[in-house]
């Protein structure tokens, strides 16, 4: 089926491809999580970062409490909720030590205790007023809980309608700073408006010797492309390897499609039995019996297909058949009923009437058996 000479060129194709794919599989843009030291995208937190590192603070990189630091600051971003209470108690204890850790999540909810509830304030990109120990700062905000504070909380960030966006919280000797605005840390986000002098109002910095910026649950693994999980040359190969199957098959004499069963099986039960009879009407030059058969069995079609008995005139039953389909109009639904009426009245036709009327009677049966 195929030469030689197609194979070779079917070779070269193929690893022409391979080479392509492999030239520009390094080209796409890398994909970060949110919220990710490292990430040097919108949502990363890289800029704060390098700030603070260039600025000869003790900035680390930790996942979870293996390198707990004593007297250190702990910034957690967006974290999710632990699974395990173990964890949550051991971050507690760490805060009790005399530790502080910060939690930036839009909604802190069941984290270390806190309450929020739902505020009023609707969210937008304009610029809103904030307040820390009353002096105004102009920010965006992107949440829309607010905390609910306790009795010896220290509240640091408050709304114009005095609802609290941010407040420190003592834990034993240590202290949890909770903040439900984690963007204002991002590349994109810290240098908007005021948000840079908010987020320094609110996390002590320069108050502890270590800060530690913990990815415990800041990378989201179910959020990784399943095209992530092997290098694009892999999946090159793998689509040409189906490629090179089908070709395989195909060249062994395999078929796709739709499997179409042998004349002889259908030719009596389809559209040439009528045609068939339709000759031999012709040849015996009976017109008007043929057609009359063709209107009997016309009328058994719009009966089964729609319920309309053999009484009814061709008239109702044409009008029916117009509002179904669109290929009659209103002037044929009167010239057909008065013509079939009279050839059931055995009106004699003649053989280009006969030819005419056949051709009508069986598009509008196809009409009737496909709708």
């Amino acid at each position: 089926m195929f030469g030689k000479k197609t194979w070779i060129i079917g070779a070269v194709f193929f690893l022409l491809l391979i080479g392509v794919s492999m030239l520009t599989a390094n080209q796409t843009p890398t994909q970060y999580p949110p919220y990710l030291v490292d990430s040097p995208s919108p949502t990363g937190l890289k800029a704060l970062y390098t700030y603070l590192e260039d600025n000869e603070y003790d900035v680390q990189q930790a996942e979870g409490l293996s390198d707990s630091t004593d007297h250190s600051l702990r910034m957690m971003v967006n974290p999710d909720l632990p699974s395990d209470q173990s964890v949550e108690d051991a971050y507690q204890s760490y805060i009790e030590a005399g530790n502080t850790v910060v939690l930036a999540k839009e909604n802190p909810q069941d984290f270390f205790g806190v309450n929020t509830i739902m505020t009023d304030q609707s969210l937008s990109n304009e610029p809103v007023e904030i307040f820390h120990h009353e002096q105004p700062l102009t920010v965006s905000l992107q949440s829309d809980m607010a905390i609910e504070p306790e009795e010896n909380d220290h509240v640091l960030l408050t709304t114009s309608d005095d609802q609290v966006i941010a407040l420190e919280r003592p834990i034993g000797e240590g202290s949890l700073i909770v903040l439900t605005e984690p963007n204002w840390l991002t590349n994109e986000g810290i240098t908007a408006q005021d948000q840079t002098d908010a987020v320094f109002a609110t996390i002590p910095f320069d108050q502890q010797p270590s800060i530690v910026f913990d990815e415990f649950s800041a990378a989201d693994i179910g959020s990784v492309s399943p095209f992530d999980l092997y290098p694009g040359w892999a999946y090159v190969l793998l689509v040409q390897g189906i490629i090179l199957a089908i070709f395989i098959l195909w060249k062994q004499g395999k078929r796709f499609g739709p499997v179409y069963p042998v004349r002889e099986e259908t030719v009596r039960l389809s559209d040439e039995r009528i045609q068939a009879i339709a000759i031999w009407q012709t040849k015996g030059k009976n017109y008007t019996a043929a057609i009359q058969n063709q209107l009997t069995y016309l009328k058994e079609a719009v009966r089964l297909r729609y319920g309309l008995p053999h009484h009814d005139s061709w008239e109702v039953r044409l009008n029916l058949l117009k509002k179904k389909q669109t290929s009659l109009s209103t002037q044929q639904v009167q010239q057909l009923s008065q013509h079939f009426t009279a050839v059931e009245d055995n009106l004699l036709i003649h053989k280009q009437e006969f030819l005419a009327l056949s051709q009508t009677i069986d598009t509008i049966r196809k009409e009737v058996e496909e709708t």
